[in-house]
């Protein structure tokens, strides 16, 4: 489930995923919210939390949302990934010099850090 994440610098997106990131979340939360941004203007800069009880994706979300990177490929300014050192955090890590956008990945008792830095 994505969980937007609200009261963040102007110009900046965020969602807090829990448990399984659904079809349903990325089709009613994640799209429309990057969609809307880019009509707005600019590039997205992004908050990204995996909570604790973040459980991956649906099957084929992986393929699916490289598909989307793929498509927005120059869409974002900055990534803030915010995870535990796991399988997650290491493969945000592993992209970061494929994408344009500056990605960062924060443990999570540096949120406040991870805030700050999306904002630019």
């Amino acid at each position: 489930m994505l969980k937007p994440i609200d009261n963040l610098p102007a110009g900046a997106l965020g969602f807090t995923a829990h448990g399984r990131v659904t079809d349903g979340d990325r089709e009613t939360i994640l799209l429309p919210t990057i969609a809307w941004a880019l009509e707005a203007g600019g590039r997205v800069r992004l908050l990204y939390v995996a909570a604790d009880d973040f459980d991956g994706y649906d099957c084929g979300r992986v393929y699916d949302e490289a598909v989307f990177g793929s498509r927005h490929f120059a869409d974002f300014e900055r990534i803030a990934f915010v995870a535990d050192d796991g399988p997650h955090a290491r493969w945000v890590a592993a992209i970061e010099g494929l994408m344009p956008a500056a990605i960062r990945v924060f443990a999570p008792a540096d949120l406040t850090a991870a805030r700050r830095w999306i904002a630019g």
